[in-house]
């Protein structure tokens, strides 16, 4: 479920988590949560909709009568669900704020109830529903109960968008954007999505491979990334294994390194689906509680166009030295930008969740065996999977181990210490020029540095990473689309001028890349785009 920049949920993320898994995330909570519970019915308010800070919200409450748990709402614009003619569906949200005990009356619920809904109305949704009158549905969660329109409905109106206004930022852009893979146009199944940033090596005929991972991989070819298509042969297919110790379930190829045109390392992004495996997992939907990531070895020995696995073991490449626990996810490290390599070392950068669930250092929390945040490291073999060493705050001397081929006796010694700024990251590339990694980072606004938006962060060693710097807002980005439901994912840099067949280098003017997924029709509309930026403006700042 790669959805990286889903992490935090990052993957999206979770990251393509891959996005299908956060669509069912709601409804496999409603499935554990309605146990036992009384069928009342479904009923509730719309308070109002009002702008709170630089965005529309809409609130009230609503609830399952006799029935503890939250419930979803569904929005409408024109008329309700099932109307005549029927409503145009807008979002979907969740009443599980904290409520006041008038609300726990009314739900026939105990003091303390979660029924209260604050949901924000995206200006890009409201460029096309301003206007229209709002209806919200709730959902029921349980036995053969009517989902229910929610008093208020009709009486408001979306509002008009209120952009807020732009922070300074650069002269980034730099021409038109162009489609890369439009899945509408040239899916070769409906799967066939760019589920991953975007990578690109070039193989000892000269043909450019450009590669957008899922866990049934194809590429694109072509003389240059300019000309390279989609094409439909299978570079990659996972086959699903339910045998957790083989590390071969769902796997993404996320990271790639062009020896010599033939051989091409690729390490894999494994995600474990427990809930697709009998006796793994409380639920039977997709669910983070029951996912669980190892970050696998692939070789290819044509120049790209298959994948080979080595057989487990040989395919481990890293992994947190605990085990799988059902329910108790998300769990493990992921593998999330491209490796780079610079004088004698190959360096790349992997992604943990704090684990386990609901840890940290407040009263009543159970410590945490692992950090939330970027492991960097790094090999002088990247043909060998066992030599790659985390940070240890120190030094890259972390050995990671398999903790499915014998007891693991000091675990916390096979952990990395995380490195600021980087964990956003799903892209690393060295600006030759400066003498300069550059991470490209996608801040869906959990990271606290600003506006959601692109950011870049700059380092002359890998570790010490400077505070990232804006480049663009998602708000700018999204009044340059047309009247629709987008979101972004998946943001890497590939330049075209790089003099190395793996693109690991950029000049001042490369390409950025990165996935628009459509929120209307979820989850394989999506566009993997390119457009052309300047970037002397970050050697700049980081020369400061």
């Amino acid at each position: 479920m790669m959805f990286p920049n889903a992490r935090k949920w990052k993957r999206a993320s979770l990251a393509g988590l891959s996005v299908a898994g956060f669509f069912f995330a709601t409804w496999a909570y409603r499935a554990a949560s309605a146990q036992n519970a009384h069928a009342g019915a479904v009923t509730g308010v719309i308070d109002g909709v009002a702008f709170e800070g630089d965005q529309y919200y809409v609130h009230g409450w609503a609830c399952q009568e006799g029935n503890r748990g939250s419930i979803s709402v569904n929005i409408y614009a024109n008329h309700p669900s099932g109307g005549t003619p029927p409503g145009t569906y807008v979002m979907a949200g969740t009443a599980d704020l904290d409520n006041e005990s008038a609300v726990d009356h009314e739900c026939h619920d105990a003091n303390g109830g979660k029924h209260r809904f604050h949901i924000a109305l995206p200006n890009q949704l409201l460029r096309t529903f301003q206007g229209k009158k709002l209806y919200i549905h709730g959902i029921a969660l349980t036995g053969n109960v009517e989902n229910a329109l929610l008093a208020g409905s009709g009486k408001f109106a979306f509002p008009s968008p209120k952009w807020p206004a732009d922070p300074p930022t650069p002269d980034f852009l730099d021409g038109a954007r162009v489609a890369a893979f439009d899945t509408q146009k040239e899916s070769c199944e409906q799967i066939d999505i760019p589920d991953a940033a975007a990578r690109a090596f070039r193989d000892y005929k000269g043909t450019v491979h450009l590669i957008a991972s899922h866990y049934v991989t194809r590429a694109g070819l072509g003389p240059s990334l300019e000309a390279a298509k989609h094409n439909c042969q299978v570079v990659y297919k996972s086959p699903h294994d339910g045998n957790i110790a083989d590390f071969d379930d769902a796997t993404w190829l996320n990271s790639f390194y062009n020896i010599d045109g033939k051989r091409i390392v690729a390490l894999g992004h494994m995600e474990y689906h427990g809930w697709e495996h009998a006796g793994m997992c409380a639920s039977k939907t997709d669910t983070a509680a029951c996912w669980y990531n190892v970050d696998t070895y692939n070789l290819s020995e044509d120049g790209g166009y298959h994948f080979a696995r080595p057989k487990p073991p040989s395919n481990y490449f890293l992994s947190l030295p605990y085990k799988y626990q059902p329910n108790q996810g998300p769990e493990g490290y992921s593998v999330d930008a491209n490796i780079v390599k610079v004088g004698e070392w190959f360096y790349d950068e992997v992604y943990s969740w704090a684990w386990p669930p609901n840890c940290g250092g407040r009263k009543g929390q159970k410590p945490c065996l692992l950090q939330d945040g970027a492991c960097a490291i790094r090999t002088a073999n990247v043909l060998d999977p066992a030599s790659w060493r985390g940070w240890d705050g120190k030094d890259f001397t972390v050995e990671f181990v398999d903790p499915y081929r014998a007891a693991v006796a000091n675990p916390r010694a096979h952990v990395c210490v995380p490195v600021p700024y980087l964990d956003y990251s799903t892209g690393i590339n060295y600006h030759a020029a400066s003498h300069l990694f550059v991470a490209t980072l996608w801040n869906q606004g959990s990271a606290g540095w600003g506006p959601q938006g692109v950011y870049f962060t700059t380092s002359p060693d890998f570790i010490h990473w400077g505070k990232p710097e804006l480049a663009i807002t998602q708000n700018q980005m999204l009044r340059r689309e047309p009247e629709g439901n987008w979101s972004y994912a998946y943001f890497s840099l590939i330049d075209p001028k790089s003099q190395d067949s793996s693109y690991m280098t950029i000049t001042d003017a490369p390409y950025l890349y990165y996935v628009r997924m459509d929120g209307n029709h979820p989850p394989y509309q999506r566009v993997l785009f390119r457009q052309r930026i300047k970037l002397r403006w970050l050697a700049a700042l980081s020369g400061k």
